[in-house]
């Protein structure tokens, strides 16, 4: 049977949010606490991550932490613990999650610099433009701090940005493509010897 054309029109109208838009199924046992509890098992208690190519998240810009989670759940970015963790929540989950922890102080990490970084780091700056969106390094909104970072975490995003393994922020492939490994090991180290709190 043929739905009249204002009909159809009308039924296509209000489904279109619902159809433009990503999916999203909440987690249905959802506890802040308990996700907050399984966040830190591995970015740390105390907010210094137990592993070094995971990121510091404590701190962190809210919506910068929030945009994350939605990539990683829709496979805009990926990564083996990650994608699973985030596919479970859906805005409402993943917002209180940013809100928690972009409230916590940042932590200090060691100081990991070595002899000429900041000469490599200041020419990877001058060349990569870093600054140009990461201004004095502490994030703002949309663009996540660095400063005070996990080196091997930088590294590793610098080099997945390079290597068009990470894509879900196209500038940064282009841009990564200009340093050579050298600069971005001199630039993770020198990101993270920075204490802007």
């Amino acid at each position: 049977m043929r739905l009249p054309f204002v009909t159809l029109a009308w039924t296509l109208a209000a489904l279109a949010p619902t159809l433009s838009a990503t999916p999203s199924i909440a987690k249905d046992d959802f506890v802040l606490e308990d996700e907050v509890a399984l966040c830190m098992s591995c970015h740390g208690e105390d907010g210094i991550p137990i592993e070094p190519e995971y990121p510091v998240i404590w701190g962190q810009e809210y919506f910068y932490i929030y945009t994350q989670l939605r990539d990683y759940g829709a496979g805009r970015r990926e990564n083996d613990t990650m994608s699973a963790i985030a596919a479970e929540y859906d805005r409402d989950q993943a917002k209180l999650l940013a809100e928690h922890f972009a409230a916590l102080p940042w932590p200090e990490l060691p100081v990991v610099y070595q002899e000429g970084d900041q000469q490599l780091a200041e020419k990877g700056i001058t060349r990569g433009q870093c600054s140009a969106c990461h201004g004095k390094w502490q994030g703002d909104s949309r663009i996540p701090r660095i400063a005070g970072q996990q080196p091997h975490y930088l590294s590793q995003t610098m080099h997945d940005f390079k290597n068009d393994v990470r894509m879900n922020a196209p500038d940064l492939n282009s841009t990564m493509k200009q340093l050579d490994d050298e600069t971005i090991a001199a630039l993770s180290r020198y990101f993270t010897t920075i204490n802007v709190q």
